[in-house]
């Protein structure tokens, strides 16, 4: 009898522990998401990232992104000479096949909080 009790105990105390270190942890994952979350919108409102960005080779040019960029998937137009690509009646594949091949140059129009409005890309020549 008196073991079964010491058991009970043991295995009380061992939940109460469990769940000590449970709380431990979640206010730990707790406190460590928001410390992420401020040093993020610190660190993208700031100029670093931007200033890493910018340094990018622009040139190379991802086919998902004009896809995106296309259909209108991401929040800024797309311009191509001179001329903003509608979502419907274009050849897209023909677009893809010149900006693939490197006959175009891609740049950026920023807003003055540096947030992209637009997509330029202007034809180089072959």
């Amino acid at each position: 009898m008196r073991n079964s009790v010491i058991n009970v105990v043991e295995l009380i105390l061992g939940a109460l522990l469990i769940g000590l270190g449970l709380l431990y942890l979640m206010t730990q994952y707790r406190s460590l998401t928001q410390l992420t979350d401020i040093i993020t919108m610190q660190a993208v409102g700031g100029d670093r990232v931007y200033q890493q960005y910018n340094l990018a080779n622009t040139m190379e040019v991802a086919d998902e992104e004009v896809y995106a960029a296309i259909m209108g998937y991401k929040e800024y137009p797309i311009m191509v000479d001179d001329k903003l690509i509608p979502l419907n009646g274009h050849d897209y594949e023909l677009y893809f096949s010149y900006i693939r091949d490197g006959y175009y140059k891609k740049d950026y129009r920023y807003e003055r909080d540096r947030q992209i409005v637009m997509v330029l890309y202007t034809y180089m020549g072959v």
